[in-house]
């Protein structure tokens, strides 16, 4: 994904927390409330903290996928897992609907590169979270160990990155779709042109306009624009506003890890419903996309479903690794 694409799906991630709040307990919604609090205190990094993945630290090639490739087309040596290795997504999940009519759904699929850990780098950055908050709120102000609340905040945007990066279906697919006509390239462009389309940035660019909510302003009548209408953007609304919030993680799934290659699986999956099997880097364009064999996804299914499930991931895994902290300091005090 580009720069506002990965800002503006941390925005919506935290709208979807606050306005879906109510669906949850009230210990719970007391969590939702201040992990709001505390975002949008720090909204105007979003646009910074989000694209530092790709802008500075550029570790595209291993950090942002989990590469996938059916049994028989991977590399010698690497391991097969059978069809019910495939880990499950929360039912409402559109990449986990259109996943399980995937032409390779029920064949044993492998993955093609060890070094790929993009489940481990969120992980590991959820993990970081919890621990600069226990530091920041227990270590003396001024000590030179201490982390900034700015910093935590990075760290935050940070991971709502690599969490959008593991919906992007080419992201999980060993066809290298950067090459030949770079359709990788030019889907994630789709996507930030519609944004860029209807919602309002500064005049420099480096951040978003705010309506009176204090979320992303839109640059049009949302209720009277017709093009908006038929927007896949829309359409992402939509599909969000028919889900009640739901923390859960889906099947057997405990933590970020697992939740993480469950949402690379399923984008693999994806992956080879958008691109069937006879179809490779080399004879799909942005022209063709719409004419491919069935059973072939739209780019507006594929773009809605990519947007809609990573804005819930990111406020699933989001609101988790804040309630665990807050239940901590609860504890400390307590005690």
């Amino acid at each position: 994904m580009k720069k506002y694409s990965h800002a503006w799906l941390a925005l919506m991630a935290i709208k979807r927390l606050d306005d879906n709040k109510k669906d949850l307990k009230p210990a719970d919604q007391e969590h939702a409330d201040s992990l709001v609090t505390w975002l949008m205190n720090h909204k105007d990094d979003v646009m910074q903290g989000a694209w530092y993945p790709d802008e500075l630290i550029k570790d595209m090639a291993d950090k942002h996928v989990l590469k996938f490739a059916p049994a028989d087309k991977a590399p010698t040596g690497t391991i097969s897992y059978p069809p019910d290795k495939f880990r499950p997504l929360p039912p409402e999940y559109l990449i986990f609907q259109y996943g399980q009519d995937s032409p390779v759904r029920q064949q044993n699929f492998n993955v093609v590169d060890p070094k790929d850990n993009l489940p481990d780098r969120c992980e590991s950055l959820a993990e970081s979270v919890i621990d600069h908050l226990k530091v920041l709120n227990h270590v003396e102000k001024g000590s030179p160990v201490t982390p900034t609340s700015n910093q935590v905040a990075l760290w935050f945007f940070m991971l709502s990155h690599y969490i959008a990066g593991a919906h992007v279906p080419v992201h999980c697919d060993s066809r290298r779709f950067s090459e030949g006509k770079n359709i990788h390239g030019e889907m994630e462009k789709v996507w930030d042109d519609e944004i860029n389309i209807y919602y309002k940035l500064n005049t420099q660019k480096t951040r978003f306009l705010y309506d009176s909510t204090g979320y992303p302003k839109p640059a049009v009548d949302f209720a009277a624009d017709r093009s908006y209408q038929q927007s896949f953007l829309k359409a992402v609304v939509d599909e969000l506003a028919k889900r009640k919030f739901d923390f859960s993680f889906g099947g057997a799934n405990n933590n970020v890890w697992d939740f993480m290659n469950a949402v690379c699986h399923n984008s693999y999956l994806v992956s080879y419903r958008f691109f069937p099997p006879q179809y490779g880097p080399d004879n799909v364009t942005m022209e063709n996309l719409k004419n491919l064999a069935a059973p072939a996804l739209s780019i507006n299914q594929v773009s809605a479903a990519v947007l809609a499930d990573a804005i819930d991931s990111i406020a699933r895994v989001w609101f988790r690794i804040w309630r665990r902290y807050e239940e901590w300091e609860n504890k400390q005090k307590q005690d």
